[in-house]
């Protein structure tokens, strides 16, 4: 029987002796699933609003009450509401901290209808793309500006704008690899995580809490009058905030 050079059993070549050595198995890292995706832009407050305001309008049936009680401030102290300015029932004026998806905090009639629910939805939506389309026309615009003053080139009428970078202070996430041998296998194996490291910046009070909007409370239902007859010698008295026994 014929040996080569690479039998098992010891010949008379010299590479029959050599001891064969074990490839080492390379493990492929799994890819992340997150590279490649745009990470896209977070939305404003105004838009959030504006989507939870259709979102209610969408959802409600109309004839839910405010949870809060509702304002009975009349557009005094806070701005006439841009949807729901009145009460058709009891001709209560609102205020915009009245969401009209909720009934009338005074009478619980449904303020909108079906049909005005259902044209309420479709103006919600449209605020929401013309917000959007604004918002994207300003951070174009910002970008316009920043490279004019580092001097950069124009952009052509039709290229496709860049994303506006992130001004965020927050640090990139930074991802290590680490190699490891099975000291029995004689097998290596190529780990990988990602260490996300925490703003030291604390969130502000702004942020971290909710702005608590003043509402004005119902009227008292109980009509305030003098419940005694006026001294004929004291006629100039206060027969509201009387000491006696009224």
């Amino acid at each position: 029987m014929q040996r080569t050079a690479w039998s098992k059993a010891a010949g008379p070549v010299p590479s029959d002796r050599l001891r064969s050595v074990q490839r080492l198995q390379h493990v492929p890292q799994k890819q992340n699933k997150t590279k490649g995706k745009v990470q896209e832009p977070s939305k404003s407050k105004a838009i959030r609003k504006l989507e939870s305001l259709a979102e209610g309008v969408r959802k409600s049936s109309g004839r839910e009450k405010d949870p809060k009680g509702g304002c009975f401030c009349q557009a005094r102290e806070h701005d006439l509401s841009v949807y729901t300015p009145i009460c058709r029932g009891c001709g209560l004026i609102l205020c915009a901290i009245n969401l009209p998806y909720y009934a009338c905090p005074h009478c619980s009639a449904a303020i909108l209808s079906d049909i005005a629910r259902s044209s309420l939805y479709s103006r919600l939506d449209e605020e929401v793309s013309k917000q959007i389309a604004k918002e994207e026309e300003e951070r174009s615009r910002v970008v316009l500006q920043a490279r004019d003053a580092e001097g950069a080139f124009p952009v052509l009428p039709g290229s496709t704008t860049p994303p506006v970078p992130s001004t965020s202070s927050r640090p990139a996430a930074q991802t290590h690899k680490i190699l490891s041998l099975n000291s029995k296998t004689k097998k290596y194996t190529v780990s990988s995580y990602t260490n996300t490291p925490v703003s030291s910046r604390p969130a502000s009070r702004a942020e971290s809490e909710v702005e608590e909007v003043h509402r004005v409370p119902a009227p008292s239902p109980e009509v305030d009058f003098v419940k005694r007859m006026p001294d004929r010698n004291h006629p100039w008295s206060n027969m509201r905030y009387c000491q006696a026994p009224c």
